[in-house]
C-alpha cells in the first residue's frame, strides 16, 4: 500500500496530502437529521462523506492511501445496497492537499485505523 504524503514532503512544510471519498445523493434522500432548508428535493446534496463506519456524515474522511479509499468505496457499494438512496447515489474518491497539517494528520490516523477496522470487520462477517 502506496501512503500518502505527509508534512515535510512538500515544499510547504505545513502541506499534507489525504484521500477522501465524496458522497452525493439528491437532498430528498438522505436521512432526515441531515436536511437542510437549503435544498430542494432534487438538488444533489453537497460536501457529505462518509463516516469510518459507512454512515454518512458532513465531516470530512481523512485516508492516509488510494488503496484504502478504493476498498472502503467497495465496501460502502454493498453497504448502501439496503439503503433509500440504493440507485441514486454517487461515489468519487478524491485525492487532496491541505495545510490543515494537524487536522489532517491526526485524521489521517484516526480515520484510517477505523475504516481498516470496518473492513476486517466486514471481511469476518462474510
Amino acid at each position: 500500500m502506496k501512503l500518502l504524503r505527509e508534512a515535510g514532503d512538500f515544499p510547504n512544510k505545513s502541506t499534507v496530502e489525504y484521500a477522501t471519498i465524496k458522497v452525493e445523493i439528491p437532498h430528498k434522500l438522505i436521512p432526515a437529521n441531515m436536511i437542510n432548508p437549503h435544498y430542494r428535493d432534487e438538488d444533489i446534496v453537497q460536501g457529505l462523506y462518509p463516516s469510518p463506519t459507512g454512515r454518512l456524515s458532513y465531516k470530512i474522511l481523512y485516508l492516509n492511501s488510494l488503496e484504502l479509499a478504493e476498498s472502503f468505496v467497495e465496501y460502502l457499494h454493498s453497504l448502501f445496497k439496503n439503503r433509500p438512496y440504493t440507485n441514486s447515489y454517487n461515489l468519487k474518491i478524491e485525492v487532496k492537499t491541505t495545510t490543515e497539517k494537524v487536522t489532517a494528520t491526526k485524521g489521517k490516523a484516526k480515520h484510517s485505523a477505523q475504516v481498516k477496522e470496518t473492513l476486517i470487520g466486514a471481511s469476518k462477517a462474510i
